[in-house]
């Protein structure tokens, strides 16, 4: 038994997560989010007269066993899903750290949430995220 193996047991190298440093500029919305309003509600503290513009970290997971997009990448944030990349810029970012070496590893970066504002009279917005990768085009 390698030693490695018998000190650790047979740990994943998905175990190991990545931080992506972006310039900063938070172009690259996710999609789906329409389906984790709640979610973002609960992480950002409810919706407020202005909304929000929130800076947090984000967790970028490789979901291999999605149904309907064999190369899903799904964004969590405290833990919670909020939505996908869409499906360009996942299989973009999946070849993107592929080239590393490291297939498959999950990543942080920052996110923006943004929306979320309730004015009354019907005046809500929803929340929407927006990513600070370095992703090349």
């Amino acid at each position: 038994m390698p030693i490695l193996t018998w000190l650790f047991g047979n740990r994943k190298k998905l175990d190991m997560v990545l931080h992506l440093s972006g310039p900063g500029t938070f172009r690259y919305d996710i999609v789906g989010e329409s389906h984790y309003q709640d979610n973002l509600n609960s992480i950002c503290g409810g919706k407020t007269y202005d909304g929000h513009k929130m800076v947090v970290d984000a967790r970028v997971i490789h979901e291999e066993n999605n149904p309907h997009d064999k190369n899903a990448v799904r964004i969590d944030i405290l833990g919670k899903a909020v939505g996908y990349l869409n499906r360009d810029d996942a299989k973009n970012y999946r070849k993107q750290i592929a080239d590393t070496g490291h297939p498959g590893i999950d990543a942080t970066c920052s996110a923006m949430i943004v929306g979320g504002w309730d004015r009354d009279n019907g005046d809500a917005g929803h929340y929407g995220v927006k990513l600070d990768l370095p992703i090349n085009e």
